[in-house]
């Protein structure tokens, strides 16, 4: 990403814009100080504010309750990537519901927070277009220095984004643009639209915004054409996977999939992006909006608000170590671990990885042949922590292993040394832009729309670049001990074939768990492909052997691929709202 503009001004911007209305009483009957009303609003100095407050919300999640950028429990520990962590399976019992299925319910109050702060984004982006609208162009363009269409194009990016988080997490979310005047938002439903109608929504909000925003842009975190073609990419994707009325595959779209193998040649085709030579680089502050960050939300500190805007989603996932203290959140999967051995031409393991040797302290990793991607993702007892060899990850790291294991995620994390990282209060926040697509994540988008469309040469080229660079020199020379020497047995090979599609399916889908762990996909490519009931309960029949807790866990295919609409919205429309199925 290129350019940024200045996140010090959303102090100033967040401040409520109110708007007065008359009343009989004639002693009430006056504008205080300091209120702004409805007329003075339509100003572009005004329309670029509430912009600015539309981008500002993007970085309003925080803890556990509306972590909507950085999801580790709705992509990760609702996966076979992580457990919850935590100090006990009481500690945020509502994200536990969610890890284990058969006990959640549609009273989940995270997953209704969720809810209402995504549509309290989507309602700024309403607002923000709204009084766009009703502006001049010529004043608007010789004021703001771009034009209207272009501003819209914008907040048309953001809501999309907004409704695509909706989408997959809910399935059935309510559709509510600027057109909408606000007392009509109750009377529409959330089934106004079919699944696939949903969708066709949110990629006509892509396409707008791609037809109207620029090549560049000079503030950062503004989207351009390359992020748009990215996340229309992403929706179609997700649009090609055509499920029933119970959530299951029943055919895929290849016209869907031809259209996002073409926008992302179209983005290769610009230079723009290009793969780190580093993986390690996706993962550090002093890295972040280079050439493989696709689309990221801004983070700041120091920049005159009380606490700054770290990612606060991430809040609870730093370990207990040296530096830290609070609160061991976001634990890896046995599963997880074992799935990055590999055989000895570096290939994975694939049908036996769980068996035989379980990979759990340095002397598992260094006794194995293994991808190094498990070094830069998962915190492991006896080897450095976040790249530091003074800094040697044991068992004060983890708040209670006798529950959750000693494994913590380590990609969202950062050295408390780093200038981006931030104590507030007992948690703990850091500055660095939380990546929404990177361009690793779009090549394998693209590998996969190519091996269903059964072009499976191509999507060779691609997995194996991916893979090249995890093994490369570049991307092992941080994971060494203080003497230099290397901490793993790393072997990581490439494919001389990808077989037969079933086969090329299997690889892709590998590749993705190894590449994206902890990046908060791996749920949600479950449900896309239709294999998340049978992927998660063989994960919970091998490690509820491993862990005590997930002794109840059990996910229900047509109920579990989709969060309930939350009960307490659907009390609020007055039973408007329709439930999702298995949830009645």
């Amino acid at each position: 990403m290129k350019g940024f503009f200045n996140m010090k001004i959303l102090l100033a911007v967040g401040i409520s814009l109110f708007i007065v209305t008359s009343c009989k009483d004639e002693f009430l009957d006056f504008t205080p100080a300091g209120v702004v009303s409805d007329v003075d609003l339509n100003t572009v100095e005004n329309a670029e504010k509430m912009v600015i407050a539309a981008y500002a919300s993007l970085g309003n999640d925080g803890l556990l309750a509306h972590q909507y950028q950085d999801m580790w429990v709705y992509g990760s520990v609702r996966s076979d990537d992580a457990y919850k962590g935590g100090g006990s399976i009481g500690d945020q019992f509502d994200s536990h519901l969610v890890e284990v299925f058969s006990i959640n319910t549609p009273a989940n109050g995270n997953a209704n927070l969720m809810w209402t702060y995504l549509y309290a984004g989507i309602s700024r982006v309403n607002d923000a277009i709204r009084r766009i609208q009703g502006l001049d162009e010529a004043e608007y363009q010789a004021e703001a220095g771009v034009s209207r269409a272009q501003r819209i194009a914008e907040m048309r990016f953001v809501r999309g984004h907004y409704e695509f988080i909706l989408k997959i997490l809910f399935k059935f979310p309510v559709f509510i643009d600027e057109t909408v005047p606000k007392t009509e938002v109750g009377n529409i439903s959330n089934r106004e639209l079919t699944d696939q109608e949903g969708w066709a929504y949110i990629v006509e909000e892509f396409r707008a915004a791609l037809s109207a925003l620029p090549d560049s842009q000079a503030e950062e975190g503004r989207p351009t054409k390359n992020a748009a073609r990215a996340y229309l990419a992403k929706a179609l994707l997700y649009k090609a996977y055509v499920q029933d009325d119970q959530h299951q595959v029943k055919s895929i779209t290849a016209s869907e999939l031809e259209e996002v193998v073409d926008l992302v040649t179209t983005i290769e085709g610009t230079g723009e992006y290009s793969l780190y030579d580093d993986y390690a680089k996706n993962f550090l502050w002093e890295f972040e909006s280079g050439n493989e960050s696709v689309w990221a939300i801004m983070r700041s500190i120091d920049d005159g608000s009380p606490e700054g805007r770290g990612n606060f989603s991430t809040g609870l996932t730093s370990s207990l170590g040296p530096g830290y203290g609070c609160c061991s959140f976001n634990h890896a999967s046995q599963n997880l671990a074992n799935a990055y051995k590999t055989d000895d031409n570096g290939l994975p393991l694939f049908d036996t990885f769980n068996e035989g040797p379980q990979i759990e302290t340095a002397e598992d990793v260094n006794g194995n042949n293994i991808d190094p991607r498990i070094a830069h993702t998962i915190g492991i007892i006896g080897m450095p922590f976040k790249y530091d060899p003074n800094r040697i990850y044991d068992e004060t790291y983890a708040r209670v292993p006798g529950v959750y294991g000693y494994k913590l995620g380590m990609k969202d994390q950062e050295l408390p040394d780093c200038p981006c990282f931030r104590q507030y209060q007992a948690f703990f926040s850091i500055s660095r832009n939380t990546d929404q697509i990177r361009y690793g994540d779009l090549l394998l988008m693209k590998a996969e729309a190519l091996i269903e469309l059964n072009r499976l040469g191509e999507a060779l080229l691609i997995i194996n670049a991916i893979r090249e660079r995890a093994g490369s020199d570049a991307s092992t020379s941080r994971l060494v001990f203080a003497d230099g020497s290397p901490t793993g047995k790393w072997n990581v090979g490439t494919y001389q074939s990808l077989g037969d599609q079933e086969n090329a399916r299997k690889i892709l889908r590998w590749e993705r768990r190894l590449e994206l762990a902890f990046e908060s996909k791996r749920f949600f490519d479950l449900v896309r492909w239709g294999i998340a009931a049978e992927t998660l309960n063989d994960y919970f029949a091998s490690e509820k052997l491993r862990r005590d807790y997930l002794i109840d866990a059990r996910f229900t295919a047509g109920r579990d691929e989709y969060l309930a609409i939350p009960q307490q919205q659907i009390t609020i429309s007055r039973g408007l709202y329709v439930q999702n199925p298995g949830y009645n």
